[in-house]
């Protein structure tokens, strides 16, 4: 997955950039294998920093959560969990629930 970390009128260290693509490859790829891209941008707005993260996991699939924190960690953690939720919660959506079980009595 290719992951895009930027900032708007903010210089990001490289700590947080190894920080954002070790914990949003680890959270996204525990649910989907085959996410395209992911795109987390960063803002401050007085003494708060704002996070979207954006992740591409198909085609016309866009999952976006924004969260905001006095701390710049503190935001990207907050976007994290509720992006994560709503990955989870896609792919329980997107299971094939009518899959046929193999019986004992079954003929192979």
């Amino acid at each position: 997955m290719k992951i895009l970390t930027s900032g708007q009128q903010l210089d990001l260290g490289d700590s947080l950039r190894a920080y954002v693509e070790e914990h949003l490859s680890a959270a996204v790829s525990k649910y989907m294998d085959n996410a395209i891209e992911a795109n987390v941008v960063f803002k401050r707005d007085g003494s708060m920093f704002h996070c979207v993260c954006t992740v591409h996991v198909g085609a016309g699939i866009a999952m976006t959560a924004a969260a905001e924190g006095n701390e710049i960690y503190l935001s990207f953690d907050h976007a994290l969990e509720k992006l994560a939720k709503q990955v989870r919660r896609d792919k329980r959506k997107r299971r094939n629930h009518h899959q046929r079980l193999p019986q004992a009595g079954d003929a192979a």
